[in-house]
C-alpha cells in the first residue's frame, strides 16, 4: 500500500472525532482536504473504510487498519521529534488510553500530575467498563487498556498493576433494617442493589458467589458514576461493593462483613511495539498504583 502518514492520521482523526468536520477542526486543515485525503487513502487500500453516518464509523476493512494506523502514525511522530534538532515545531505525540471509572476516580491524581510534566504529549482517556477495555485494544481505539482481563492480548504485552480491593456495603439504617438480624448471606438475596451500570457484573458475581443465587435481585438501581455510585449507596438506595479508597471518604457507608471484599485485579495491557512514550506512561502507571496501595506483583 501507498499511503502516508497524514492519511493515517486523518483517519484516526475522523474515527476519533466522529464526523470529517470535527477532525478538520482537530488536524488544523479544511474539511475537503480531510476528504481528499481519506478517498485517497481508500484508493491505496483499495476498499471503503469509513461509513458516512452519524457518527461516521469504520468499516470491517476500516477496523482492521485502525490499529496498525495508530501504531505507525505514533512510531512516525515519536521518529520525528528524535530526528528533529528542534522539537517546538515537531508534531504533538497523541495517545488514546480506556480506562475503569474507579480507576480514574481514587488512584489516577499521581497520573495526571506527572502527564503535567509532560507537554508534548495530548492524552485521551476512554472510559470504559475494566472487563470490556481490550475491545478497544484490539480494535485499535486505544494504545492500552487498563484491564481486569489476564488473558493478553494478541501482539500486546501485559503488566500486574495490582489489586483494587471492594467491600460489601450499606448505609447504617438498611443495615439495621436489613442485614443485623438476619443471616446476611440470606439477606443478601433480596437486598436492594446498586450497580453502576448494565455492563457491571461485580455485585452481580459477588452475590451469586456468596448466595448461590443466579436470578436477579428484586430491585437494582443504576448508578454511572463512581462518587455518586456510593453516595446513593449511603443514601440507603441499596448495598454495593465500593473501593476502600472511597470508603474513607463515607464514614456513613457501613461495611456489612468484614469478610466480604473483592480483590480485582488490574493490568496494564499495551501495544508490543518500541515506542518510548508507551514505555514511559507505562512506568507512571506502575509508579501511581504503587503510590496509591495497589499491590505490585511481577510484569508478563
Amino acid at each position: 500500500m501507498n499511503v502516508d502518514l497524514a492519511q493515517l492520521q486523518t483517519l484516526l482523526a475522523i474515527v476519533d472525532a466522529g464526523s470529517f468536520d470535527d477532525a478538520a477542526i482537530d488536524l488544523g486543515v479544511t474539511a475537503s482536504a480531510v476528504s481528499q485525503r481519506m478517498k485517497s487513502l481508500e484508493s491505496a487500500v483499495g476498499a471503503v473504510l469509513l461509513v458516512r453516518s452519524r457518527p461516521v464509523t469504520p468499516t470491517e476493512h476500516g477496523r482492521r487498519l485502525l490499529r496498525y494506523a495508530r501504531q505507525i502514525a505514533l512510531l512516525g511522530t515519536e521518529a520525528e521529534r528524535e530526528l528533529r534538532a528542534d522539537t517546538k515545531g515537531a508534531e504533538r505525540m497523541t495517545l488514546t488510553v480506556g480506562v475503569n471509572a474507579d480507576s480514574l476516580a481514587y488512584w489516577f491524581a499521581p497520573v495526571f500530575r506527572e502527564l503535567a510534566r509532560w507537554p508534548e504529549l495530548s492524552c485521551e482517556f476512554v472510559r470504559s467498563d475494566e472487563n470490556l477495555s481490550l475491545s478497544l485494544l484490539r480494535s485499535g481505539r486505544a494504545s492500552g487498556v487498563i484491564t481486569t482481563s489476564a488473558e493478553v492480548a494478541q501482539g500486546c504485552t501485559s503488566t500486574r498493576l495490582g489489586n483494587l480491593r471492594y467491600h460489601a456495603v450499606c448505609s447504617e439504617s438498611m443495615y439495621h433494617a436489613v442485614f443485623e438480624t438476619a443471616d446476611k448471606s440470606t439477606a443478601l438475596i433480596t437486598a436492594p442493589m446498586v450497580a453502576y451500570d448494565r455492563d457491571d457484573s461485580l455485585q452481580h458475581v459477588f452475590r451469586e458467589t456468596l448466595t448461590g443465587e443466579t436470578s436477579s435481585p428484586p430491585s437494582i438501581s443504576y448508578i454511572p458514576e463512581s462518587e455518586q455510585f456510593a453516595v446513593a449507596i449511603a443514601a440507603g438506595l441499596g448495598w454495593g461493593l465500593v473501593p476502600v479508597a472511597q470508603m474513607r471518604s463515607l464514614p456513613q457507608l457501613r461495611t456489612i462483613d468484614a469478610n466480604w471484599h473483592v480483590d480485582v485485579p488490574l493490568y496494564w495491557q499495551r501495544w508490543s511495539i518500541q515506542s518510548p512514550a508507551l514505555d514511559r506512561l507505562g512506568a507512571i502507571l506502575v509508579t501511581a498504583a504503587s503510590e496509591a496501595g495497589l499491590t505490585l506483583l511481577s510484569s508478563r
